[in-house]
C-alpha cells in the first residue's frame, strides 16, 4: 500500500466533508463514481432507512442538509484504509454537528462510515459509503460572544 494512496484516500475524507458542509452539489458528487451507492442506518440497523445510487439520487443530499440546518461541521478522523490496487476499503469516524435553522441547538452526531472506493485515472472516489450512525446528542446553542 503505497503512501500516496493513504494520503489521497484521507483527502477525499475531508473532501466530502467540506463538500457536505458547504452545501455544494458540484463539489459533493465530485467525490463519489457515477454509480457509487449510499446506505443510512440508524444505530444497530440492520437494514438501512435510506438507500441512495447514482449521482442523479446523490445530488439531493446537499439541498437537504441545507434544508435541515443553519450550518454543519463534519470532523473525520480514525480513518483505516486496505488498498489493492485501483480499490480499496475503508472506515472513517465522523463527529458532525449540526445547527438547528432557528439556530438555538445543535445535534451532534457520531457516524462510522464503511467504504469502499475506486481510483478513477489518478484519483480517489467513493463507490459505496455506509453511514452508520452510533448516537447523538442535543445541546442548547450558545452565542459565542463575538455578535449576532
Amino acid at each position: 500500500m503505497a503512501l500516496v494512496d493513504i494520503v489521497a484516500l484521507k483527502q477525499l475524507a475531508y473532501r466530502y466533508a467540506d463538500a457536505i458542509d458547504a452545501c455544494d452539489v458540484d463539489r459533493f458528487l465530485a467525490v463519489f463514481t457515477a454509480k457509487a451507492r449510499l446506505h443510512v442506518y440508524h444505530p444497530d440497523a440492520e437494514v438501512p432507512f435510506a438507500e441512495l445510487s447514482g449521482h442523479e439520487q446523490l445530488q439531493i443530499v446537499p439541498g437537504r442538509m441545507r434544508n435541515m440546518f443553519a450550518q454543519t461541521m463534519h470532523i473525520m478522523t480514525n480513518q483505516l484504509v486496505d488498498v489493492d490496487g485501483d480499490r480499496a476499503t475503508g472506515t472513517v469516524l465522523c463527529t458532525a454537528r449540526h445547527l438547528t435553522i432557528d439556530r438555538e441547538n445543535s445535534m451532534n452526531v457520531m457516524i462510522r462510515y464503511i467504504d469502499c472506493y475506486e481510483r478513477i485515472g489518478s484519483g480517489w472516489e467513493i463507490a459505496d459509503r455506509q453511514i452508520r450512525f452510533l448516537w447523538s446528542e442535543q445541546h442548547a446553542a450558545i452565542d459565542s460572544g463575538f455578535g449576532q
